[in-house]
């Protein structure tokens, strides 16, 4: 880097030390401690070349070395901070905020008072300024948000730091308000009824609203009809009202532990829009006409009526496809009503003719669902699934279970279907030639594919070109063979781009499909929302204004940004509860012990993931037996020790105990146990 003057943003590590990193592709700055100046991490700074070191003259060095360039902040163009989360806490009796992130290593001087805030208390600041020759910077108070060790103050500061609220503005609010709680003659009036037609919903065990419902009928000497209902929420949330600029704001639901920040108001998330058990509802319905030996023949989209016979969850359908004794599926333990919004009649109280229907029904919506995955996997789409965990939650927010779900049939029943729903309507857009808002998943680097490529090939599994289908397909099912399946997925995903939403169908990586777009959740993502309306138009055989493409990408942007952040809130909130889940455990005689599988090896130790609930921590070297001498091998896939039977290997299942909890990081600490 020849230049004196030079522009990046500067990173602190969670040791203190600096470093300033640069678009251009150029190597990243490190830089000495103190020449930060007042210079926050995140901050777009400019550095200023120093003069080199004077060094004295030594006879016995005679090869002269380049001598390493330094650089100091000559001044911060651009500020990364603005509102922060920290802690109050006292210093020779003046009152300081503690940044919550540790990479915010310096303590804020308050400005103004501090609006009765104890010490220890969590608080949801705002930077002020930090100019020389001030030693510490300078914040204000915007709110309290509660004692640090209560765990409904960390939910407050996930709210405050995502932007997110569970409160709407009073004129959304007043809408939502007008919006009728059952459906009337007149919004019945030129749609499609089917409330006579066997209907029910498949949901995970604590949902609030829902967006999908599945309908199936025998067609007489053809086959069979199943039909995709989905919430129509266009119906309620017109274009350009307050809720529907409430919504785009939004952009999605956001789905934290124990709560959900909804995109729509409760009155219709949770109400006139939820196709709630035993309730009639209007739904946009896709209709599949399938053979007899479950060849899909035709297609049809619609506006229909619906009346949803039973609410089951995945748990409860997946008891009906294995189970043959009614009985015994009657006498079946229920969700608990407190963790379900709306659990419907309970089984034990169902009739068996009714038993017997929701049987057959199920299994043979699961059967067609298995031919549509068996032919979509052939067809190249890509099999990403992994287990996922739900905490549970009391009252006051402290985890109180967490259950661990697999993708089971039951779920691939509904995810079938609803791919094939958005595919579907994807492709009418396009037949059409109609405007959208689309899924797109781009295509991978090819440099990354090369990187996992060599990587897998230190695992044994040899692959060609991973740029050709064929080929990444074929190394997948290696992969999900392997010992270490897991650990060569997470390196896998990790090598392929985020999916985001765009105005052009720019096709589907993942899925391996040239149509696709979201139009199966318009009750928790605004895109799903524009589809519905265009789809209405479409039906209802209304003339579209001109359309600004311009605008239309600009709003595609805008909800893969909110999508972002949710997903990050949502990681956020996962991993509060998990802290305290394992925070419980230091201290125990004897350290409660957990299986782990070794993910990832560094020169500081490796990490984890817990079998158990798929927790992910840190096992720092430090906590090894020093005698020892573990060193990382050349190859980055294992710790050896002096002893080269003694070795810790990537995918390795070994025992962990919890050392420390890291509420700043968000980091649990374990050593072997």
């Amino acid at each position: 880097m020849g230049k004196d003057k030079v522009h990046g943003v500067l990173y602190f590590g969670k040791q203190g030390r600096a470093k300033v990193v640069f678009d251009e592709g150029n190597e990243p700055i490190s830089l000495a401690k103190g020449a930060s100046g007042t210079a926050l991490h995140g901050d777009t700074v400019q550095l200023r070349l120093l003069p080199p070191r004077k060094k004295k003259f030594d006879r016995r060095k005679k090869d002269k070395k380049s001598v390493k360039k330094r650089y100091e902040v000559l001044k911060v163009i651009k500020r990364g901070t603005t509102d922060f989360l920290g802690y109050l806490r006292k210093d020779i009796g003046r009152s300081l905020v503690q940044a919550e992130n540790s990479r915010l290593f310096v303590p804020f001087k308050i400005l103004g008072e501090t609006r009765r805030a104890e010490e220890h208390d969590k608080v949801l600041a705002q930077f002020v300024r930090w100019d020389p020759p001030a030693r510490i910077p300078m914040c204000k108070i915007l709110r309290v948000l509660g004692p640090s060790d209560d765990p409904l103050t960390d939910h407050k500061g996930i709210l405050a730091k995502y932007g997110l609220s569970g409160t709407f503005p009073d004129k959304v609010s007043q809408e939502a308000e007008a919006c009728p709680e059952k459906v009337t003659q007149e919004d019945i009036q030129n749609r499609e009824d089917i409330r006579n037609i066997f209907t029910l919903t498949i949901d995970p065990l604590d949902a609030r609203d829902f967006d999908d419902a599945l309908s199936i009928k025998e067609i007489q000497n053809e086959g069979w009809e199943i039909g995709v209902h989905i919430a129509d929420v266009s119906h309620y949330v017109k274009q350009g009202s307050a809720l529907d600029r409430e919504a785009n704001k939004r952009g999605n639901s956001t789905y934290l532990v124990g709560e959900v920040v909804p995109m729509l108001p409760h009155r219709l998330s949770s109400g006139i829009c939820s196709l709630v058990e035993g309730e009639e509802r209007l739904v946009k319905s896709v209709f599949f006409t399938f053979s007899k030996d479950g060849n899909l023949l035709k297609s049809k989209i619609a506006e229909s009526v619906i009346l949803s016979d039973k609410r089951l969850t995945y748990e409860q359908a997946s008891l009906f496809l294995q189970e043959k004794d009614l009985e015994k599926i009657r006498s079946a333990k229920p969700p608990p009503s407190r963790y379900s919004g709306n659990p419907g009649k309970p089984l034990n109280e169902i009739s068996d003719e009714i038993l017997s229907k929701l049987q057959k029904s199920i299994k043979k919506i699961a059967s067609i669902a298995s031919l549509l995955r068996t032919d979509r996997m052939k067809k190249g789409a890509l099999n990403l699934e992994s287990a996922e965990v739900k905490i549970l939650v009391d009252k006051k927010g402290e985890p109180e279970k967490i259950l661990q779900s697999e993708s089971d049939e039951s779920h691939h029943m509904i995810e079938e279907f609803m791919l094939l729903a958005n595919e579907t309507v994807a492709r009418e857009l396009r037949k059409q030639k109609l405007p959208g808002i689309f899924r797109v998943h781009p295509d991978p680097d090819p440099e990354n594919l090369e990187e996992l490529r060599g990587f897998l090939k230190a695992f044994g599994i040899s692959c060609g070109e991973l740029t050709g289908r064929k080929e990444v397909t074929k190394m997948l099912t290696a992969v999900n063979k392997h010992p270490i399946s897991q650990v060569l997925r997470i390196k896998f995903l990790r090598s392929l781009k985020q999916a985001c939403y765009r105005s052009t169908p720019d096709g589907h990586y993942g899925l391996a499909k040239n149509d696709y777009l979201h139009f199966t959740s318009p009750i928790r993502r605004y895109a799903d929302l524009i589809v519905h309306r265009i789809i209405e138009d479409l039906l209802r055989k209304r003339k579209r204004k001109k359309i600004d493409y311009s605008r239309l990408e600009m709003t595609a942007k805008h909800i893969s940004s909110t999508e972002r952040n949710s997903v990050d809130a949502e990681r956020e909130s996962i991993k509060d509860k998990l802290l305290l889940y394992y925070k419980k455990d230091i201290g125990k005689r004897p350290s409660v012990r957990h299986r782990a599988i070794i993910t990832e090896i560094s020169r500081r130790g490796f990490f984890i993931e817990l079998v158990e609930t798929l927790a992910r921590g840190f096992v720092p070297i430090r906590t090894l037996p020093r005698e020892l001498g573990y060193r990382v091998t050349s190859n980055g896939t294992a710790l050896v020790a002096r002893n080269p039977k003694l070795k810790l290997k990537l995918g390795q299942e070994i025992n962990v105990c919890i050392d420390k909890v890291f509420v700043s990081d968000k980091q649990l600490d374990f050593r072997l146990g």
